[in-house]
């Protein structure tokens, strides 16, 4: 099994959440996060719309999927077709191994809990 975690910009979350709902996958756990990359970060407004300021970091959702090895590639190509422009800092993609699952409802371990 593989776990892929996809740090994305929050703006094509959608898009990303659409595309991965065509694979038909058990689940898909996302969160918000922050960080610095190569896309430069937004002017902001503050206050009455008289200043500007420059945050310190980027906000990016975080996507995470457990499948099979046999899933991984076809995750991977869905995720960066719905959000990849070409541009160099649009986010990252990381894979690695799982070596086991559990379901806390039922107990069940392995690949079939996914």
């Amino acid at each position: 099994m593989k776990k892929i975690e996809a740090v994305i910009p929050h703006a094509r979350l959608e898009r990303a959440f659409a595309a991965l709902k065509e694979l038909n996958l058990g689940g898909i756990t996302y969160f918000e996060s922050k960080g610095t990359g190569e896309i430069p970060r937004p002017q902001m407004h503050s206050g009455r719309g008289t200043g500007t300021y420059t945050p310190e970091f980027n906000v990016n959702s975080t996507v995470m999927v457990i499948v099979s090895d046999s899933m991984a590639d076809k995750v991977i190509d869905k995720i960066l077709e719905s959000t990849s422009t070409g541009l160099k800092g649009e986010g990252k993609i990381f894979v690695s191994d799982v070596e086991d699952v559990v379901d806390i409802g039922t107990k069940k371990r392995g690949e079939s809990t996914i």
